[in-house]
């Protein structure tokens, strides 16, 4: 079955082809809408993990057709598109069709027939490009990418900055999942405004028993957001039968339902935490400027590179509340934890606690917002594993990013690959 989204605002011709799509068994109109701005939302969001065509009016009123498509194509590389034309395009439209490799064309007012002709070749090469979009997603993704939110001392915002990078990347895959580990009850229905029927301790309960097949049973998945996951109890519990070995057989068995697993830890030395950290492909090691907590954070890191064998890559030091403590340089922070900064996170105290308190994460809520264009940045360089891109370096895609906030702001974010 193929889902079919049809843009177009010409109300006979739009008939025509919505009786051709009708009458083909394999297709399945999903959306049909007049803008441009309408057909775009509706790609977005309407994923029932199938095939899907767009079939586009060129000349639609609110938007260049071309320019649409190109949104299109950008956005949703699996979508088959087939522009509809008026039939009376002039040469320099045939080859902006032949550059985009457009080639199933709806041409003009023809009849019901002539478009189920152009659906059903349309239909084949939606499918073929279907299969080699997933495919190359397949090798992309290959085994689950893991990453651990850390912290030496507690009060950091490790479950903001968890619940941050799932909806960020949430927003790029349909496969992400957030484990609480912290052992604090309650933070997640909070900062997700969602009270789950199970919890994590429901799975550390099997024990030696718990398998894949349990925990897919007993991941909520958010309503709005995207993910799943799992949290701690919203009343206080006894965390002692959550261990090292529990935590690891909980992430062993979670590479098998989703391709990106983002887990929020509580205390450095607890079991959960350190199987995390074991765990993990990317550690997100979090801490301020004030010089206990930059204290903490160098014994930590000394601990995961000396004790845990973790490598220098695959540590990556986020400076919270960035603005705090400035007396502090940046060079002098690198050099009491020797290690690099990956990023330096803006104080914003009153969004992010209105977030926590509205239970939308601050990157979705307030998108624009400085902090949120850190951690949103983040997130989409997790979603691609933090793999090196010799084009372009990830300091200069985060001034792009950044480009308009100002030059106090600009001069504090400093992500870049470790």
């Amino acid at each position: 079955m193929i889902d079919v989204f049809l843009v177009h605002d010409d109300v006979d011709r739009a008939s025509v082809i919505r009786g051709a799509i009708t009458a083909s068994p394999e297709l399945n109109l999903v959306s049909e809408t007049q803008t441009g701005r309408e057909g775009a939302f509706a790609v977005a969001t309407i994923l029932q993990g199938h095939p899907r065509m767009l079939i586009v009016r060129l000349n639609l009123g609110d938007i260049n057709g071309f320019d649409f498509i190109s949104q299109v194509k950008q956005k949703s590389p699996d979508v088959y598109i087939v522009p509809a034309l008026e039939g009376n395009e002039g040469g320099q439209v045939w080859q902006k069709l032949l550059q985009l490799e457009l080639r199933d064309v709806i041409m003009g007012p023809v009849p019901q027939a002539e478009v189920t002709k152009v659906l059903k070749a349309a239909s084949s090469r939606a499918q073929i490009q279907f299969d080699s979009t997933r495919a190359a997603n397949t090798v992309l993704a290959g085994e689950s990418f893991v990453v651990s939110v850390v912290s030496a001392r507690g009060g950091l915002g490790k479950s903001v900055i968890a619940t941050n990078l799932a909806a960020g990347i949430a927003k790029q895959s349909d496969s992400v999942a957030l484990l609480d580990f912290s052992l604090n009850p309650g933070d997640f229905a909070v900062m997700l405004d969602d009270v789950p029927r199970n919890n994590i301790m429901d799975a550390v309960a099997a024990g030696g028993g718990m398998d894949v097949e349990l925990l897919q049973n007993l991941l909520a998945t958010h309503p709005r957001l995207g993910f799943r996951y799992l949290s701690c109890p919203n009343q206080d519990f006894d965390p002692t039968p959550f261990d090292y070995n529990i935590g690891l057989a909980m992430i062993t068995a979670m590479r098998s339902l989703s391709s990106y697993i983002v887990i929020d830890t509580g205390l450095c030395s607890s079991g959960p935490t350190v199987a995390a950290v074991d765990s993990s492909d990317i550690v997100f090691l979090l801490t301020s400027r004030d010089v206990a907590r930059l204290l903490g954070a160098q014994r930590l890191i000394k601990y995961l590179k000396n004790d845990r064998a973790i490598p220098n890559q695959k540590i990556k030091v986020l400076v919270n509340e960035a603005e705090i403590g400035a007396e502090i340089s940046e060079s002098e922070i690198e050099s009491l934890l020797e290690h690099p900064v990956t990023a330096y996170l803006p104080c914003n105290a009153g969004p992010v606690t209105y977030s926590i308190n509205s239970g939308s994460p601050v990157s979705i809520s307030e998108p624009h917002h400085p902090v949120s264009v850190v951690l949103s940045k983040l997130a989409e360089l997790s979603f691609n594993r933090w793999q090196e891109r010799p084009s372009e370096s990830e300091t200069s895609k985060i001034q792009r990013a950044t480009k308009g906030l100002g030059a106090k702001l600009s001069q504090k974010l400093n992500i870049g690959h470790h």
